[in-house]
């Protein structure tokens, strides 16, 4: 087994014990539901944008940013195929209206702040995975808070794209729009300052996943396995396409890049797409059953993912 499968199997290990401390915490009522809201709202406006501003004002350069023209376009092509996707699945089951809408966002958008960005510099140390995290990270808040909201929303009649513009003034854009302007302008920033925001920054894999574990332990589980259309694209987004990825990336990315945007493809469904579905009124229960599915099966499919592509190297 090669040392990269061997650290996601020893990190998603990790995952998976403190999802379990969650479901545990949450069940044993040590995290209420309205704990389990606050926890939510402190990960996505305090803990992920300092973890995000310190990945890129401390770890990125302008030189190694602006060489990362070519990780940029398979970013673009990979959100095309996931859209894709989740268009041809959701009339393959012919899903309808608001749920169909919640679909494609799902299978569109991976859970980088939650999962991605803790499994990814847990494996690579070299700096161009902070490069990477930086150029997915500014694309996937770019459509999450457009083409997401739009998704997430259309179905109501006051629905407007000036709504979707609002909503992409928020803590973790401001935090990257913050961290460029000092990494362009090469700001120096007080090392008790970065210190402390990258401290902060740290928590995030671990109350994150505890923050899954416990949401998970509130899903009607009866209900979601009766549903075909959760395990289909389960199955697709994250076994088949990040290995249709993998193959496709040989010709345009360096083998680090490649193997980042195969694992983020891969991973389980964004916990903030259920978040904007329940703000919009959508069918933010269904956005719930597909997240708890897509995480649990996380466990298993990361680690398979990461044993085919060291097999096709």
């Amino acid at each position: 087994m090669s040392g990269q499968v061997v650290v996601v199997v020893n990190q998603v290990t990790i995952f998976a014990i403190l999802m379990a401390i969650g479901f545990i915490s949450a069940k044993t009522k040590v995290l209420t539901k309205s704990g389990l809201d606050d926890l939510s709202r402190l990960i996505v406006r305090i803990i992920l944008p300092a973890l995000i501003f310190s990945i890129v004002a401390e770890g990125v350069t302008v030189e190694e940013f602006l060489i990362s023209g070519r990780f940029a376009i398979g970013v673009v092509l990979c959100f095309c195929l996931l859209i894709l996707n989740g268009i041809v699945i959701s009339k393959l089951f012919r899903l309808k209206g608001k749920t169909a809408n919640v679909f494609i966002a799902l299978a569109t958008f991976g859970n980088m702040g939650f999962m991605g960005i803790p499994l990814i510099l847990e494996i690579f140390k070299d700096p161009v995975a902070q490069v990477c995290i930086s150029v997915f990270t500014l694309v996937d808040m770019a459509l999450l808070w457009t083409l997401g909201v739009y998704l997430c929303s259309r179905h109501k009649e006051n629905s407007t794209s000036w709504n979707a513009i609002k909503n992409m003034v928020n803590p973790t854009t401001v935090a990257l729009l913050i961290a460029f302007t000092i990494m362009f302008f090469r700001i120096p920033i007080p090392n008790l300052l970065m210190d402390t925001i990258s401290g902060i920054g740290g928590t995030a894999k671990y109350l994150t996943l505890i923050y899954l574990g416990g949401s998970l332990a509130y899903v009607a589980v009866g209900k979601t396995i009766k549903k075909q259309s959760i395990f289909a694209v389960t199955a697709i987004k994250m076994l088949v396409l990040p290995v249709i990825v993998y193959y496709f990336l040989g010709f345009l990315l360096p083998q680090i890049p490649r193997t980042i945007l195969t694992l983020i493809v891969g991973l389980p469904s964004m916990t903030t797409v259920a978040m904007v579905a329940k703000a919009y009124q959508s069918d933010d229960e269904f956005a719930t059953e597909i997240i708890f599915v897509t995480t649990l099966a996380s466990i298993i499919t990361i680690p398979i993912v990461s044993i085919m592509i060291s097999i096709i190297n």
